[in-house]
């Protein structure tokens, strides 16, 4: 019989600690408490999202000065927001005098930002503008005034739109984060003419019962479909293409960094046939979108964007370029996440842009036939890993079949569970660094 230790105590209360996650993270298999140990949260939102690079919005949402939006960056609540001077400042949602949270609506243009319950102002550039009373401080508190606007993240920065913030002040860049996910970012922008999309179409909001890792791992898992989309298949003919493995030109793949993705573009190429990812669609039935797209790009890489359609990408830590759908997702709790979807919209192309709006919801939304699915997955994984016995959850599929190219860790095997490795790799290299 093979012993299995428990799990480590995490301690996150020095700035010296660390702990060896390879007992709890291996190459083909993780431990149970990865997914329900308040001790392994907590640690994960003080490395992976207040060390590192993590999505806030989208440029198309912060177009006017003034415009904010409120997100959260793991549990710190924060304001993106464009200020007067033009800047776009990802700004901690809270009051420097007694810690009130200062906007609680979604989004918004303000001037400023008033503090419910004292009345302290601030700009849109997070500089502390009013206080009543102000003379009740005494003279000391002019020499600190100006230190008191709110908290900024020190590090702000974007690639083709997506805004993404660090809470740390040094670290890797942007661009080094990203890797070779921002050929995704740029597979998606291929098909505006544009080169630019709209992600103001609002955000679906969907609670899942599950551990955060498991909504954005089964977002690259193409083990699942034929089964727990099984329904979808059945309603639906014909779809894009089989999900069975063995039938199709497709792999996964571990792009590094803990980024990832389902990629179809080969089976696509094979049967050179357009808008196979969008219902199959005549051309003819987009006449406007397909002019404007070869204006831009000339007919030869319109028509190979328009046959390879848009990525099917997980950006670490929390961002997914779902085709046509973008999501995030916010962890609230162990056993609890917030995933927020919505439509991509191509600028000027409204015909496009309303069947887009209509799958989105029918794939999506509330009642949509692929979200309520995982969801419901989700919950059942959750609750199914309160049985401590095993142990262990087996991520070796394919193992043997990975192969290293230029991309990144590809298989061929659409049921492979390379992008899973891959992310656990990231994972444990982040949440056992010292902090």
């Amino acid at each position: 019989m093979t012993t299995i230790e428990t799990t480590p105590v995490i301690q996150t209360a020095t700035s010296a600690d660390t702990f060896d996650v390879t007992k709890i993270v291996q190459e083909d298999r993780v431990h149970g408490s990865v997914y329900t140990s308040p001790e392994i949260f907590r640690r994960e939102m003080d490395t992976i999202f207040r060390t590192g690079w993590v999505y806030v919005a989208h440029d198309s949402e912060v177009t006017e000065r003034g415009d904010y939006l409120t997100r959260r960056i793991g549990h710190d609540p924060v304001v993106v927001v464009r200020g007067k001077d033009d800047e776009v400042r990802v700004l901690l949602n809270r009051c420097s005098h007694r810690a009130n949270k200062l906007c609680n609506a979604d989004s918004g243009n303000a001037t400023s930002f008033r503090c419910p319950y004292h009345g302290w102002t601030f700009s849109n550039t997070g500089s502390l503008t009013a206080v009543p009373m102000r003379e009740g401080y005494g003279e000391a508190f002019n020499k600190v005034r100006s230190e008191l606007g709110m908290a900024e993240a020190p590090r702000v920065d974007s690639y083709g739109g997506f805004i993404f913030a660090s809470l740390s002040a040094e670290g890797i860049s942007l661009q080094e984060h990203l890797g070779g996910a921002t050929k995704a970012i740029d597979r998606l922008l291929n098909l505006s003419p544009t080169g630019t999309i709209d992600l103001r179409s609002n955000w679906m909001k969907h609670v899942h019962h599950a551990n955060w890792k498991m909504v954005v791992e089964n977002n690259v898992d193409g083990y699942h479909a034929l089964f727990t989309h099984a329904s979808v298949y059945d309603a639906i003919r014909p779809a894009k293409v089989s999900h069975v493995p063995s039938k199709v030109d497709v792999v996964v793949r571990d792009i590094g960094s803990g980024h990832s993705e389902i990629d179809y573009s080969a089976e696509y190429r094979k049967l050179d046939e357009e808008f196979v990812w969008y219902g199959r669609t005549p051309r003819e039935k987009l006449p406007e979108y397909v002019a404007a797209l070869e204006k831009t790009h000339g007919e030869d890489k319109a028509h190979d964007s328009l046959v390879v359609g848009p990525p099917h990408t997980l950006i670490w830590p929390n961002l997914f370029l779902a085709e046509m759908n973008i999501m995030y997702v916010e962890p609230i709790g162990v056993d609890e996440t917030v995933a927020y979807t919505t439509a991509v919209i191509v600028p000027g192309q409204d015909k496009l842009n309303e069947r887009t709006l209509r799958r989105s919801e029918g794939a999506m939304g509330p009642a949509g036939f692929l979200i309520a699915d995982d969801g419901e997955i989700g919950m059942r994984n959750q609750a199914g890993l309160a049985a401590q016995d095993p142990e262990w959850l087996r991520l070796s599929r394919g193992l043997e079949t990975d192969e290293t190219d230029e991309t990144g860790i590809v298989n061929s095997d659409k049921s492979a569970e390379t992008p899973q490795r891959g992310f656990y790799r990231q994972w444990a290299s982040v949440v056992g660094q010292e902090i």
